[in-house]
């Protein structure tokens, strides 16, 4: 179950890539040679946009793959830098918990006004329900750091 759920997202990721590249390149086409835009083009990308990113957060948490500065950290004695390491989980933790409430409030928001999207017209719901989703995912990957991280055997 473990290796499916990283699989899904490393796959939602590259297959939402993909998906926004052909549609931005059929839309310049479509622009420039038809001389025609496709209104759609935009709002689909700009969801994309938003679960690419916060899905890419979770596969970086995931794979330890976030930027850090060592720079301070490096003069700490073994235990301070696994401190500062728990530190940035909990951190992480938060941000994904806060995403998470305000991402639900804000979907909620939306459905409750009935908001639509201005070139489709499809419920603006749908698009924001992706920010919560995201967010827990992303507090799932920073528990499983800090649990892996606090478990881990300080090195010598």
């Amino acid at each position: 179950m473990k290796k499916f759920f990283s699989l899904l997202e490393d796959n939602i990721c590259a297959i939402i890539l993909l998906v926004m590249m052909l549609l931005t390149c059929v839309n310049v086409v479509a622009r420039y040679v038809l001389k025609a835009s496709m209104p759609f083009v935009e709002e689909l990308t700009c969801l994309g946009l938003i679960i690419l990113s916060l899905t890419g957060a979770a596969v970086a948490a995931k794979r330890g793959a976030h930027l850090g500065l060592t720079v301070l950290t490096d003069f700490f004695p073994a235990k301070g830098q696994k401190f500062c390491t728990l530190l940035g989980d909990l951190m992480g933790i938060i941000f994904g918990v806060l995403i998470l409430w305000f991402g639900f409030f804000m979907a909620k928001q939306e459905y409750v006004l009935g908001q639509l999207t201005a070139g489709m017209q499809w419920p603006e719901w749908m698009f924001g329900m992706f920010v919560p989703i995201s967010g827990g995912v992303l507090v799932i990957r920073y528990i499983q750091l800090f649990i892996t991280h606090l478990v881990k055997k300080e090195e010598k």
